[in-house]
C-alpha cells in the first residue's frame, strides 16, 4: 500500500510479558543465550496428561492472577505490556485519549472455563451464565485492556488464532496509512490455560520433552502464554513528539488457504500467499530480506509446511536465514507472533540475529539456513516475520531498520 512519507507507520514503543522475562531487554538476553521459560505446568495438575510441560510467565506476585468480577488473564498480561510499551514512546495523559488499540488473541479469556472443578469439566454444564460465556470473547480483552490503560482511540479485537499478533500489526499499519488514526497500540496475548492445554493434547500436538524447532526429532509444541505490544504511529506524529523510531512497518500480507482446521497445506500454500503479498505491500525484493523469523512451532507438519514456503518464495541461490524462538517462550499463541515481531525489532536495533535453540540434528526436509550455532552478526535492514495458524490462517509482517525509510 503506498502511502504519502510523513504517514509511513513506524514503531516508537515495545512491550513485552513473557515466559522468559518481563520487558524487552529480558526476552532479548534470554533469546541471545537460550534461557529457557519452559518447566513442568505449575498452574494444574498434567498428571493425566502424556505431556507436563509449559512455558508459563512467572506470577509468583500474582498481579497477573484474576481476580472475581475482574479482568482476566490475558487482559493483565496485555495490559502489562501496553504500559511498557507506551511509556517506552513517551505517551501519557492526553496522548492516551486518541490512540486506539488493536489487540489479537486465539482463546479471549479462559479463565472461567479454568475455574470450573474437575466433576463439572467432565459432563458439561446444562447451562452457562451469560456473563460468563460475553466476558471469554475476544472484544473483551480489547475492551478491558483500552479501560486499564486509559486509551480512549478506536478499539479491535482480531481473532486470528496463532497468527493474531500479525494480524494486529497488519491492521494498525493500515490504520496509520489510511489517516485512521495517528497512533495505535497493537499486539497480542493470550494466557495459558486448561483449555488449551486439553486441546492441544486432544490432538497429538503437544511435546513431553521440548519444542525442537526444524529438528528431525521435533515430535510437537510446548505452550506458552504472554503478550506484546508495540506503539504504532505515523512517521510525522513521532518527528513530531521528537521520540525515537525503533523500525518501519514496511508491508503486511494475509492469506488463507482453508485447507483443514488445524493441519497447515503441505506446500505452505497459504503462508506463501501471505509473504509474497507482504514484499509486495513492502515493495521489497526478496534478496533484500535479511533475516526471517519464522513461525517455527515445532510440529512435523507445520515446520515442512513453513519451509517449503519460504522455498518457493526466495528460489534465489542465497535465501535469507531463518530462526525461531519458540524453544524458549513456547508457544504463545494469540501472543506469539506481537512477541515474534518485538524481537524483530530488537533484532534490527542490534543488528544481531537470534538463534534458533534445542533443533538437535536437522532434518533434511527442513534444509534452510537455520540459524542454530548462536547468535549471529549480520547486516539487518529488512526483516520478515512470519505466522501461520489454526483454520489456514496466515500473516506475514515486513519491519524495515529506520534507516532505510529516512525514519531515523
Amino acid at each position: 500500500m503506498t502511502s504519502r512519507p510523513e504517514q509511513v507507520p513506524v514503531v516508537t514503543g515495545l512491550g513485552v510479558v513473557s515466559p522468559v522475562g518481563c520487558g524487552p531487554r529480558a526476552l532479548w538476553l534470554a533469546l541471545l543465550v537460550g534461557r529457557s521459560g519452559v518447566r513442568p505446568v505449575r498452574s494444574f495438575d498434567t498428571s493425566a496428561y502424556a505431556s507436563h510441560l509449559g512455558a508459563e510467565v512467572d506470577d509468583r506476585d500474582g498481579r497477573f492472577t484474576p481476580h472475581s468480577g475482574g479482568p482476566g488473564r490475558s487482559t493483565l498480561l496485555a495490559a502489562e505490556a501496553g504500559r511498557q510499551a507506551l511509556t517506552a514512546a513517551g505517551l501519557a495523559g492526553g496522548d492516551l485519549a486518541d490512540t486506539a488499540l488493536c489487540i489479537g488473541t486465539t482463546m479471549g479469556e479462559a479463565c472461567w472455563l479454568e475455574a470450573w472443578p474437575r466433576e463439572t469439566v467432565a459432563t458439561a454444564p446444562a447451562s452457562l451464565p451469560a456473563d460468563e460465556l460475553l466476558r471469554s470473547g475476544p472484544d473483551q480483552v480489547a475492551l478491558d485492556t483500552a479501560a486499564l490503560l486509559g486509551l480512549g482511540g478506536n478499539v479491535s479485537a482480531v481473532a486470528g488464532a496463532c497468527a493474531a499478533g500479525n494480524y494486529a500489526l497488519a491492521e494498525a499499519a493500515d490504520l496509520i496509512r489510511l489517516e485512521r488514526a495517528e497512533r495505535v497500540l497493537a499486539g497480542g496475548a493470550d494466557a495459558f490455560s486448561r483449555t488449551a492445554f486439553t486441546g492441544f493434547a486432544r490432538i497429538g500436538a503437544l511435546s513431553a520433552t521440548g519444542c525442537r524447532p526444524y529438528g528431525a526429532g521435533r515430535d510437537g509444541i510446548v505452550l506458552g502464554e504472554g503478550a506484546a505490544m508495540l506503539v504504532v504511529e505515523s512517521l510525522a506524529s513521532a518527528r513530531r513528539r521528537g521520540v525515537r523510531v525503533l523500525a518501519t512497518v514496511a508491508g503486511s500480507g494475509l492469506a488463507c488457504d482453508a485447507h483443514h482446521i488445524v493441519i497447515p497445506e503441505p506446500k505452505g500454500d497459504g503462508l506463501r500467499r501471505s509473504l509474497e503479498a507482504a514484499l509486495d505491500d513492502a515493495t521489497v525484493r526478496t534478496g533484500a530480506v535479511d533475516w526471517i523469523c519464522g513461525h517455527g512451532t515445532g510440529t512435523p507438519a507445520n515446520d515442512r509446511a513453513e519451509i517449503n514456503a519460504l522455498r518457493a518464495v526466495f528460489a534465489g541461490p542465497d535465501p535469507p536465514p531463518l530462526s525461531s524462538i519458540k524453544a524458549l517462550t513456547g508457544h504463545g499463541l494469540g501472543g506469539a507472533s506481537a512477541i515474534e515481531a518485538v524481537g524483530c525489532v530488537l533484532a534490527l536495533q542490534e543488528q544481531i540475529v537470534p538463534p534458533t535453540w534445542n533443533t538437535g540434528a536437522p532434518d533434511p526436509a527442513c534444509a534452510w539456513d537455520i540459524v542454530a550455532e548462536g547468535p549471529r552478526r549480520a547486516r539487518l535492514g529488512i526483516v520478515v516475520n512470519a505466522a501461520s495458524a489454526f483454520g489456514g490462517n496466515n500473516a506475514a509482517v515486513v519491519l524495515a531498520h529506520p534507516d532505510l525509510a529516512g525514519a531515523a
